[in-house]
This record gives C-alpha cells, sequence and structure tokens, in this order.
C-alpha cells in the first residue's frame, strides 16, 4: 500500500500485563510502517504497570510508543477515549481498539484499512475474531435483553469492541465513546450512533485476531457483571432502541424488579446476585452511571 494513513493502535489494559505483552509482540508483527501504539493502564496495580514499562524499555527506539497510566479505573469507553484523544490530536486517519487479550495476525491491519478505503461511507471495520475455537464476524442486538451476542454471520448489528478500525471521520461526526456505561455495550451504542450519523459497519473476513474471551472482566466477579448488564442495557435501549423498545422499557423494568424480589425470597444464595440486578435497574431511573 503506498501512501499509508497514519493508524494508532490503542491498547487499554488493567492488571493483565501478560496478555497485554503478548498482544504488542503480536503487534510488532504487523506488515504496516506507518502506526502508532497507545498503551492505556487503567488504574493497574504497580506490578503490572512495571511489566509494561520493562518491556517498553527493552523495545527497538523506531518502534511508536506512548504508555499513558492512569490514577483511576475509568472503564473501557474512559480508558480508550484517553488513547483516541491522543491519537486524534496527533493527526490519526484510523484508530484501532484492541484488547490486551488479543492476538493479531500479521497482515490484520492492511485488510482492514483496504476494507475501510473500498467504500467512503465505511466507518468501522471488524475483523473475523476467533473466540476460543468459534469465529465470530460481529455482534447481534437483541432489545430489551440484558445482554448482547455474538454471531457467526457476517451481517452483523455492531462491531465487536475487542477489535474495531474506526475512521477519524466518525469520531469528528458521532463524538467518542460514551463513558456512562463503563463496562459493556458501549461497542453496540457507538456502532448504533455511527449508524445513525450515515456511516456503514463492514466485516473483513480474511482479516484474523485471536480473542481470550472476558480475560480481565471476570476479575470482577458475577454480581457486578450483571449490575452492569441491566443498568447499560436499560441506557442503551433508551438511547438507541426503536419506539416500540423504549415503550416498553419500563414494564420491563417492572418484570425484572418482580422476578429479582421473588428469587430473593425464594432462592437465599441467589440473594447478592439478585440484589445487584435491582441496584441496576434502580441506578439507571436514577441517573447513577459510570463506574458502581
Amino acid at each position: 500500500m503506498t501512501n499509508l494513513p497514519k493508524c494508532f493502535i490503542i491498547i487499554l489494559q488493567f492488571n493483565n500485563s501478560g496478555d497485554t505483552i503478548c498482544c504488542l509482540e503480536s503487534v510488532k508483527e504487523l506488515q504496516n510502517e506507518n502506526i502508532n501504539i497507545i498503551i492505556v493502564d487503567n488504574a493497574s496495580g504497580s506490578v503490572h504497570k512495571n511489566k509494561i514499562e520493562s518491556y517498553l524499555k527493552n523495545e527497538t527506539p523506531n518502534t511508536k510508543y506512548t504508555y499513558s497510566k492512569l490514577s483511576d479505573n475509568i472503564g473501557y469507553s474512559g480508558g480508550n477515549n484517553v488513547g483516541i484523544n491522543t491519537a486524534l490530536k496527533q493527526g490519526a486517519d484510523y484508530i484501532l481498539i484492541l484488547n490486551p487479550d488479543t492476538v493479531v495476525k500479521p497482515n490484520l491491519l492492511d485488510k482492514l484499512i483496504k476494507k475501510a478505503e473500498s467504500d467512503s461511507k465505511i466507518g468501522i471495520v471488524g475483523p473475523a475474531i476467533n473466540e476460543g475455537g468459534k469465529t465470530v464476524y460481529g455482534g447481534k442486538i437483541k432489545w430489551l435483553r440484558p445482554e448482547l451476542s455474538h454471531s457467526s454471520m457476517q451481517k452483523v448489528d455492531y462491531i465487536i469492541g475487542s477489535s474495531m478500525l474506526i475512521k477519524k471521520e466518525v469520531f469528528e461526526k458521532i463524538g467518542f465513546l460514551d463513558e456512562k456505561y463503563f463496562l459493556y455495550f458501549e461497542d453496540a451504542d457507538f456502532s448504533a450512533r455511527a449508524k445513525m450519523a450515515g456511516f456503514k459497519l463492514s466485516i473483513e473476513p480474511t482479516a484474523i485476531v485471536d480473542h481470550k474471551v472476558s480475560s480481565s472482566t471476570s476479575q470482577l466477579g458475577s454480581p457486578i457483571l450483571l449490575y452492569y448488564h441491566y443498568r447499560n442495557s436499560h441506557l442503551f435501549n433508551f438511547k438507541n432502541g426503536p419506539f416500540w423498545s423504549k415503550i416498553l422499557l419500563p414494564f420491563w423494568s417492572f418484570y425484572v424488579i418482580l422476578k429479582q424480589l421473588a428469587k430473593i425470597i425464594l432462592v437465599p444464595k441467589r440473594r447478592e446476585v439478585s440484589r445487584m440486578i435491582l441496584k441496576g435497574v434502580t441506578d439507571f431511573y436514577m441517573g447513577r452511571f459510570g463506574k458502581i
């Protein structure tokens, strides 16, 4: 490729330096010379921060790294937004958001950029993602549900946030990732906003990423994860859902509340889980977003 566009790769890590270093090792092999790598540490422990620092010190100086260490964990959206802001200020044409628990193939970036430049209306491109023996291409949305699903079909509703190439024009038109979510639904929200602004989503099936699913979020524990799923699914439906889902949203909330209250009474072992789900729903209506 001649006249290569300027691309920044953003890797957000939280207490998973081992995976991050494996990811960086694969990124080094990308067949593209006009790339910059931004690592954002989301307030990890000192051991993980030091491992990344040691790794970068031993890297060759012609590799363009930026290492940002945050004092607070500001979530997937907030942490990536720090990197996005830096990249755009430095003249990025494309930004590749990459999870730290991914490993990429050497031709990934060239294939994604080629797809993006094949149509001026394409705003976001995703690769084929190997999730432990299953290949997925993007996400499917089911309205009034507390979770999203990944799809083995190439016609998708949103690009999965573990690996998404985004044109600078998308950020210029719709802004950054919504930090209200903190964790979960950010990628679907960003894709929905991009589509509403007139951009196309596209998949490049010959570009491949290996992904260890939920290697960092699993540290948070099931009740907290369910809190984010229920709160953020309400926010996502409220912001982006079709008219009928917005009308039915309070009724779905009422159903969820009744179901969890019954579980608190009838299933004592699950009380903490039910309480966190209830908190997720009530926090949505109270306008309490971001980190729990």
